[in-house]
């Protein structure tokens, strides 16, 4: 949305973001989050008994999509 402002018969155009494009933006972060970190939910959801292993897992190796998948992976093995 654009703000017109007229200083000494000059204008001014002052750009004001958008609300909704904060909103989305919390929106997509909450999202990836919880998708990056699904491994561990799962992984304390069904108290699995390394849950803090696949959480250390999660959190150092899960940016790579192969350490998400080795966690997402130990997350739903037998809870021994």
């Amino acid at each position: 949305m654009q703000h017109i402002e007229i200083i000494d018969g000059v204008e001014i155009i002052k750009h004001t973001p958008d609300f909704i494009f904060y909103i989305i933006a919390i929106l997509v972060s909450i999202i990836s989050l919880l998708l990056y970190f699904l491994p561990s939910i799962i992984a304390f959801k069904r108290k699995h008994s390394s849950c803090y292993g696949i959480l250390i897992i999660n959190i150092f190796f899960g940016w790579t999509f192969f350490g998400w998948v080795i966690a997402l992976a130990w997350s739903v093995s037998k809870k021994d």
